[in-house]
């Protein structure tokens, strides 16, 4: 019987159409971070450093163990002005990343850059940002 109702449900959302996940990136601007996410599964945060949180896949999707599936940046407003990038405007991710290594080289800056950057160019991620707006 169970079984009948997984088909009849799979079923139902093949009809439906499901659109197919796609990495994404935007702004939160009540917690003043982005949000980056290439894979749709629940997440575990682990905070790397002040400026990055990483995102692992809570049960792993391929059987090679511990998956990354996205990323936070945090304090942005303040790591804008830092890095000098304005307030607002669209923003390639790789952009952003790669200005934070300059000013930020540090270990778990290039983790972040090294682990995600292949798929950031890939899917020409952009964020929207208007941190202004967002006071």
């Amino acid at each position: 019987m169970m079984q009948e109702h997984l088909k009849n449900s799979i079923s139902f959302i093949k009809e439906l159409g499901a659109d197919e996940f796609k990495p994404f990136a935007f702004y939160d601007k009540h917690l003043d971070c982005i949000r980056v996410r290439i894979k749709d599964c629940s997440v575990i945060e682990e905070r790397l450093s002040r400026i990055f949180t990483i995102l692992k896949a809570a049960h792993p999707i391929e059987s090679s163990g511990e998956q990354l599936v996205g990323f936070n940046i945090k304090g942005v407003r303040h790591l804008f002005e830092e890095v000098g990038l304005p307030p607002d405007g669209v923003f390639k991710l790789v952009d952003i990343i790669s200005r934070i290594v300059e000013v930020y080289p540090d270990t778990f800056v290039k983790k972040v850059r090294e682990e995600f950057i292949a798929v950031l160019e890939e899917n020409e991620i952009s964020v929207e940002m208007d941190i202004d707006q967002a006071a």
